[in-house]
This record gives structure tokens, sequence and C-alpha cells, in this order.
């Protein structure tokens, strides 16, 4: 039998009143609040659990549960996605997790409570299962980018390590073997794919891969500042670097002016993400692009079928190509072919 309101009001000893109040949004005393969120997780009560049980009544909202918002790579897959769900008819609530499990299964909890007829979320990297409220209640869910928590949802993705493959292979063609890379966490999918990527290529075109030209990043401004300095200090430089995120560039960069490095005559920089940086500084930078828009896209008409009721194929998981921009960053080492006899 499915739990009432009344069953939390006669586990909490308050007024149905009161449960549906704090269950619409309205203000309630703390200790009552606190006793009422007890009570719902404890008896697994849901507002809408009967209609959403059987898929019914429909609110019209979806759920998006992100890290930073405010990194460009975020900004532009939400706001692709706040579009083309507008167009479908669906407003969006949205929440940052800040890479806090804790907060993103309260955040993914509330969405429930509301009512929301799916939730679209970037992972986060502690493995907890922050979605369990919504696979219990039936909620569809697509994870971007990675599902590293073995979450049994629908994922769409960028095929990273490939991407990693293109650019670095890209420097090798230039004739570059001393090519260095400021990596990501090793807890994020995505930074694990492009470092495979990278040591891939360097294997299969014989490249010596150097302990010291691989440099531990974070993902941040600071760690990519950092990278290019510590490898401006060896006394064997590496001729290139491949810097695995947007953010980690904009640091890199950062230093190559500090450092008065010349790009590409003493060093060869090339990144994943192709933002404005990548056009702005001089030179221009080589990139690998993501199909960011197509990620979005791809994610809403996958989610929507799940909420008409298709999951013939679930779980599913799709991944894109991503593509390398070349512009001016990249030096060719290649010695030019004699001519005559």
């Amino acid at each position: 039998m499915a739990v009432t309101i009344k069953d939390v009001a006669r586990e909490t000893n308050l007024a149905i009143s009161t449960i549906s109040k704090y269950m619409n949004g309205g203000t309630v005393r703390p200790e009552n609040r606190e006793r009422i969120k007890e009570a719902v997780r404890k008896l697994g009560y849901s507002p809408n659990h009967t209609a959403r049980g059987l898929r019914t009544s429909r609110t019209y909202m979806i759920g998006l549960v992100t890290g930073k918002m405010f990194s460009p790579h975020t900004a532009r897959i939400l706001s692709e996605i706040e579009k083309k769900l507008r167009l479908l008819g669906y407003s969006v609530t949205f929440a940052t997790h800040e890479e806090n499990g804790i907060q993103a299964k309260e955040y993914v909890d509330y969405m429930v409570e509301r009512g929301v007829d799916g939730i679209i979320s970037t992972p986060i990297g502690t493995g907890q299962d922050y979605l369990k409220s919504a696979a219990e209640q039936k909620i569809p869910v697509v994870i971007l980018e990675e599902n590293s928590a073995g979450n049994q949802a629908d994922c769409v993705q960028v095929d990273c390590s490939g991407g990693a493959y293109l650019i670095v292979e890209h420097l090798i063609e230039k004739g570059h073997r001393e090519i260095a890379v400021i990596k990501g966490p090793d807890y994020k999918l995505t930074s694990r794919e492009r470092l495979r990527g990278y040591l891939r290529v360097m294997e299969d075109y014989g490249c010596p891969i150097r302990e010291e030209y691989m440099i531990q990043g974070d993902f941040s401004y600071k760690s990519g500042y950092e990278g290019i300095r510590r490898l401006w200090e060896l006394e064997k430089k590496p001729t290139a670097v491949f810097v695995s995120n947007y953010d980690m560039c904009l640091g890199a960069m950062a230093a190559v002016y500090n450092l008065n490095i010349r790009v590409p005559e003493e060093l060869s920089v090339v990144s994943f993400d192709d933002f404005e940086l990548s056009v702005m500084v001089r030179p221009r930078l080589t990139t690998v692009r993501q199909p960011l828009e197509q990620m979005a896209d791809t994610a809403v008409d996958l989610l929507y079928r799940r909420m008409q009721g298709d999951y013939s194929d679930f779980p599913r998981k799709i991944r894109l190509k991503p593509e390398c921009v070349c512009r001016d960053s990249v030096k060719s080492c290649l010695f030019p072919q004699n001519g005559g006899a």
C-alpha cells in the first residue's frame, strides 16, 4: 500500500495542513521541517507517488542537476537544453551540486518531491548513488558525459579518448615527439579517457612517454598555470603540450605569457575544448571541439522518449564524435625534403 500524507502526519504527530504546506514549498518551523523530512525518508513518501507510478499526471517540469554553472562548457550545454525543452513545452529547474554527493542527493530528492517529469544530470565524482529516489519513483534520468556511479541510466557523452588521440596525433604529424600533457583529476572518467587517448597515440607512433611530462592537474586555472611552470623548469623541455581542459588552458596561457614563452616557436600548445579564448589569443589555439549543442539535443530527445514511455533500448549510452580544429599554435618540426639530385 502506498504511503500517504496521513501516514506522514501520524509519524510526525503534526497536522496534515502543516505537512501539505511544507510539501508545497511553504514555510514551517525549523523543528517541524526536520521532523517531516525524517518521516519522509523513513516512510519513503512521495507526494505524487500514485500518479507518477501510472504516469497519468505531468508537471511539465524537468530538473537539471549540474556542476559549476559558470563554466562556458556547462553554460553552453544548459542553455541548449533549456531552449529545446522550452520548445517542447517544459520548464526547467536548476541545481548545482558542486561535486558534493550529499548536496546532489538533496537536490534530486527535492525535485522528486516536486514531481519533475524527468532529470538531466552531470555526474559527481564521489560514486554516491544520488539518483536513487528518482529511480525508485521511475522518473527518467539522462546523465551527461559520464556514468561513473554505475547507475542504470541513459548516458550521452563525447568520445574524449578519441578527441585526445586526434589532437596529439596532429602534433606527431607535425614532427613533435617530446609531448607533455597536463591531465585532469583521476576520479573523473572524462579525464581518464583523455589521458588514455594521449597514451595510446604516443604508443602507436612510438613516441617516448616521460613521467616528468605527465603533469597532474585538477581541471582548474591554477593547475594549468602550475603545470606550465613545472614543465618550463625541466632541463629537457617538451616541444609541445596537450592541456586537457579549458579552465586549465586559461591558466596555461597565462603562464606562457608571464614566462615569456614563445608559442609556437618554443612551445606548441593544444587544448581540449574550443571556446572564446581559442580565437582571442595570438597565436590562435589548435583545439578539440566538443559537439556540445548536439550533446544537449541528444540528451533532450532521449529523455523525451523515456517520458513518452519508450524504453525499448534502455539503458543506452550514446558517444558523440569531437573534431580537431587546427589553427596557429602548432609549429612544424618536420625537416623539408631536399629537391634535385
